[in-house]
């Protein structure tokens, strides 16, 4: 399939997740190359704030709708406003927003935080893109991106509802790409590695001593530096940064890293106080 280069002036794009983080980097630097954005995230507040900081630039502002995805149909009602705000068009979609849940599965089980992950980690990305596809069909153009995660790979304990929500939304993403393969439609799997935000799966884990030193994490803007790259060249994956591709290429070596990793994480321990945790009083 030939690369369809893309310049991002004047597309109509919608960012989930977009109040912090690599969401927020990737509105600003959007914005400043001339796309009209949709920001959705939960924090009304946050999202105003980025849409203030915008407007000044001689952008559009952005048109912010705050959205809670882990409620189920949110992602559908966030596709048909937002085509509607849109004028009926949507270039591009970014299914960036996240959430992470640290636990053993012996406890947590399938609870409403179990299923609350899932549903902002797989399904919300799922729905909302049914929800736009429609759209680009009609205009016979459109990219979805999906980020993803390299913890797909690295199978850690006590992040498995994480892990396994990401494995699925890159299976997911890879299957939609074949499914669009014979249209104009384009399909962006975003894999980032270590990245500086608020959701570092490494800072949740309870270590037995201290965490393992792992290379620093990467600045958000970097990732989304990355990520508005690999729009403009029309790429089908990113991995930034470019040493997490070797998990994903040689899942061995995810293995690998997860099973020395894990020897050090104070599993019993946190089994323990969750069990407790959960007793009634």
């Amino acid at each position: 399939m030939r690369r369809q280069r893309m310049n991002l002036r004047g597309k109509r794009i919608i960012v989930t997740g977009a109040s912090s983080g690599i969401g927020r980097e990737l509105s600003l630097a959007l914005a400043a190359r001339g796309a009209t954005l949709v920001l959705a995230a939960r924090r009304h507040d946050l999202l105003d704030e980025l849409a203030d900081q915008i407007a000044p630039s001689g952008q559009p502002r952005p048109i912010v709708m705050p959205t809670d995805l882990a409620e189920p149909g949110a992602a559908a009602t966030l596709g048909r406003d937002a085509i509607a705000a849109l004028d009926g068009v949507v270039d591009v979609v970014i299914n960036n927003a996240g959430a992470n849940l640290t636990g053993a599965q012996s406890v947590v089980a399938d609870t409403a935080a179990a299923r609350a992950i899932f549903e902002v980690n797989l399904w919300s990305p799922l729905a909302l893109t049914a929800a736009v596809l429609p759209a680009m069909h009609a205009a016979g153009r459109g990219t979805i991106v999906n980020v993803t995660s390299t913890v797909q790979a690295v199978p850690l304990p006590l992040l498995g509802y994480y892990a396994a929500s990401k494995a699925a939304l890159a299976q997911a993403t890879r299957s939609l790409r074949l499914e669009l393969a014979e249209t104009p439609l384009r399909v962006l799997e975003v894999v980032p590695g270590a990245t500086d935000t608020a959701l570092r799966d490494i800072d949740e884990l309870p270590w037995k001593t201290t965490a393992p030193t792992t290379l620093p994490p990467v600045p958000p803007e970097a990732t989304a530096a990355a990520v508005v790259r690999a729009l403009q060249q029309g790429d089908a994956r990113v991995v930034y940064p470019r040493y997490s591709l070797l998990p994903l290429e040689i899942p061995a070596i995810g293995r690998l890293v997860a099973a020395i990793a894990g020897r050090r994480v104070n599993t019993r321990g946190a089994l323990e106080l969750q069990t407790q945790a959960e007793q009634p009083r």
